[in-house]
């Protein structure tokens, strides 16, 4: 299988036989301390003396999003679909240094916490570092900027079979068309290699996104990503038109029924609209939906999420 991406870590091969049940083996309730994650780690980084305890220059950023998507499965059949409400808290924090007229050196790292109220299992727990350059084409606001970007994150799950080593490389270009429009392209590699192969996922995507103001407190934007690599599909089997295209296949029980997970090379086409209301001078609230396409003949399945994101930068 060639997708054209680079393997950060080295590939993890399955020594699993094809009928052997995924044994999961929780350490703690990591969905509930996710969960708890939430506001704890609002009420951290608001605080005045919590600030202060930071480095010089660095900038930290807190972002809280809860999504409803129709189909967590990604299954084909209606009858495998199950919907579900993904909790998500992020703390992120960069610090820029220039050493040119137009580079900098971006250094900085985060911690994640992810959780499912109905699945216990796809609680996960990420912390990580990230390293950057930035090129800056030119003086004034409309001149276009170049990044590329080298990030790790190890990854904590409930179900410890999900656990593993995440690498990727981000390049991107942006550019003010003038004072209210902004246009991004990036490229994105990515490799997650977890203790279970079937949970491994290698992918390459390429991304578009338009956004513009609209007065002083709004902003739209709509992005369009195109996506090939490993993606994880849950059918109950049987299923033989699925065994000869998996990578790796094994029952699964996350979701409380017999399922087979099937991991497949396939392509993904997303399209993603948001709307944005800035709250204050260093908040915003967003309201987004999004539409996955995902294909690998036989198998095709659709994703739809909407979501609500409050970020607040310090």
């Amino acid at each position: 299988m060639s997708t054209g991406v680079v393997h950060v870590f080295p590939t993890v091969s399955d020594r699993r036989p094809v009928g052997a049940v995924v044994r999961h083996r929780p350490r703690f309730p990591l969905s509930f301390a996710c969960i708890a994650a939430l506001p704890v780690l609002i009420a951290l980084i608001s605080a005045r003396p919590g600030r202060a305890a930071l480095p010089a220059g660095w900038a930290p950023n807190l972002t809280t999003t809860a999504t409803w998507n129709d189909n967590v499965t990604n299954a084909d059949r209606s009858s495998d679909k199950i919907s579900g409400l993904e909790l998500r808290a992020s703390v992120e924090v960069t610090h820029r240094l220039g050493f040119a007229r137009n580079d900098a050196l971006l250094f900085g790292g985060g911690v994640a916490a992810e959780a499912w109220p109905r699945f216990d299992g796809l609680a996960t727990l990420a912390l990580g570092p990230r390293v950057g350059w930035q090129h800056k084409f030119g003086l004034g606001a409309l001149a276009p900027t170049f990044n590329a970007e080298f990030a790790g994150t190890a990854v904590v799950a409930h179900e410890s079979d999900r656990s593993g080593l995440t690498g990727g490389v981000t390049l991107a270009w942006r550019k003010r068309l003038d004072p209210s429009t902004r246009v991004a392209v990036t490229q994105e590699w990515t490799r997650h290699d977890a203790r279970a192969p079937v949970f491994a996922r290698t992918g390459a995507e390429t991304a578009l996104e338009l956004a513009r103001d609209l007065g002083e407190s709004w902003q739209l934007s709509f992005a369009a990503r195109w996506r090939t690599g490993d993606v994880l599909s849950y059918a109950t089997p049987p299923r033989t038109d699925l065994v000869s295209l998996a990578r790796v296949r094994v029952p699964n029980a996350t979701f409380g029924r017999p399922f087979v997970a099937y991991s497949l090379d396939a392509r993904t086409l997303t399209g993603a609209l948001a709307l944005s209301r800035a709250l204050g001078d260093a908040s915003s609230f967003t309201l987004g939906f999004e539409y996955r396409d995902t294909t690998r003949q036989p198998l095709r399945y659709v994703n739809h999420l909407v979501s609500a994101t409050l970020a607040r930068q310090f």
